[in-house]
């Protein structure tokens, strides 16, 4: 039967937008590319993926004759948001066209069977559990810059690690970790009242795009599900829902990474000055290192940079600081990424020597760490 069906042009363009980076990827399967839409008795669901992120999003729409059907995800989301019309009118044709009506504008497109779509992944609706969408934001923005970029030799590097602790008489605490070798940044949030029956069982690393598109999902929806199944994370709201493929492998020992790297010594700077301090000193680092050279003495830091094509820069900064002068070089983009994802006044930076890493806590900002390797100059 041809599918023939009224959806409003608001509701139709927030649910394509939210796919378009599950099917945006080109890949050897051309059907990946386009968008699934299954009619109910008085509403609509799309669905994409790209087999490693699925997404299934449903909404209300006037189903005039029932159907499926697949069309390329891209050109859709194009017609629908060129589109001035309240209304969008659907209509099948035969050889798998579809014919699209907007106030005076009609649309030809073509589309593929959807008998040949990959079909959704099954999930245990019994075990998820509501969380708020904000505190998964929060995990995911203090961490997500330190994921390895695609491609880096160490595989496991390139997604997120994700824990849950039970500790301090009962206190439940879920848990974010990545690290690309260089820096390692962690961020936990407590809250036992929602996290009690959230299960996670052996290694979590969610890919990179993954976590990506947790943020999305969690930026248009303030209430969430969530589990976390042998294979796949799973999260859903009353109108949409998102499967991602888990990665295998393990993640670095980053306990013991911590608990090495102590010490007592810290410097205390103003957060915002030391930021707009550090992107000034990124105009003049070599592209490829952004080396930034820290010069540390009683009260003072003296941030230097030098491009060898165009010049260099310097700047000083008022700290809290008594100990014995140091000389040593970080990444700059690595300070600027750590940052301008906090919130608090001042920071505290654990530094001991030109060898060790750098430590960055905030009393501000609880259940933060940030770990950064130091280069030599």
């Amino acid at each position: 039967m041809a599918m023939i069906i009224n959806v409003s042009r608001e509701d139709f363009l927030a649910a394509l937008s939210s796919l378009q980076n599950v099917t945006g990827k080109k890949g050897t399967i051309a059907i990946l590319s386009n968008v699934l839409l299954e009619t109910k008795t008085d509403s609509i669901t799309l669905t994409a993926t790209d087999l490693e992120v699925g997404v299934r999003h449903t909404f209300a729409a006037e189903v005039i004759d029932p159907g499926t059907i697949t069309l390329p995800a891209k050109k859709l989301f194009e017609i629908v948001r060129e589109s001035t019309a309240a209304l969008i009118h659907l209509e099948a044709q035969e050889n798998n066209w579809v014919k699209i009506t907007a106030d005076t504008s009609s649309y030809n497109l073509a589309g593929m069977p959807s008998d040949e779509f990959p079909s959704f992944p099954e999930y245990n609706e019994a075990a998820l559990t509501g969380v708020a969408s904000d505190m998964i934001k929060e995990l995911i923005d203090k961490t997500i810059f330190s994921v390895a970029p695609e491609g880096e030799s160490q595989y496991n590097l390139a997604g997120v690690l994700v824990e849950k602790e039970v500790r301090d008489g009962g206190k439940h605490f879920l848990r974010m970790v990545s690290t690309d070798g260089h820096r390692l940044s962690l961020m936990e949030s407590e809250g036992s009242n929602v996290l009690a029956n959230l299960q996670i069982n052996g290694v979590v690393l969610v890919p990179r795009k993954g976590i990506q598109e947790m943020r999305k999902f969690c930026d248009a929806h303030a209430d969430i599900s969530i589990c976390f199944e042998e294979k796949q994370a799973v999260i859903k709201s009353d109108s949409a829902v998102m499967v991602i493929r888990l990665m295998n492998g393990d993640f670095p020992d980053y306990r013991n990474i911590l608990k090495s790297n102590v010490d007592e010594r810290y410097i205390e700077v103003e957060r915002l000055p030391l930021l707009n301090s550090m992107r000034r000193m990124n105009l003049f680092t070599e592209d490829r290192y952004n080396a930034v050279k820290f010069h540390i003495e009683e009260n003072r830091l003296t941030l230097s940079s030098q491009n060898m094509d165009i010049g260099n820069a310097k700047d000083e900064l008022s700290i809290v600081y008594s100990e014995g002068p140091l000389e040593l070089g970080f990444n700059g983009k690595y300070f600027v990424d750590v940052l301008q994802v906090l919130s608090c006044e001042t920071i505290k930076a654990y530094i001991s020597s030109a060898e060790t890493p750098c430590l960055i806590k905030a009393d501000e900002d609880p259940g933060f760490v940030s770990l950064i390797m130091p280069m030599k100059l």
